[in-house]
């Protein structure tokens, strides 16, 4: 019997994987975007950058952690 691996994840922000050219872009656990190898910087960049925007509005100050436990 193979061992089964056991992960827990945890999402703080855009992570990419990349494989074939191309890498998949996911929040949250959802892929967002899937965009060639040359624009993945980029377009994690822009996703932290748009999710920082977001937190603002929310009044979230800026490197104030919020923590959830589900």
């Amino acid at each position: 019997m193979a061992a089964r691996r056991v992960s827990r994840r945890i999402h703080v922000g855009p992570v990419a994987v990349g494989g074939g050219a191309k890498g998949r872009i996911f929040v949250k656990g959802e892929v967002i975007a899937t965009v060639p190898e040359s624009r993945i910087v980029e377009t994690l960049l822009g996703e932290a950058m748009r999710i920082a925007e977001q937190g603002e509005q929310d009044g979230v100050a800026p490197g104030e952690p919020a923590v959830t436990v589900s």
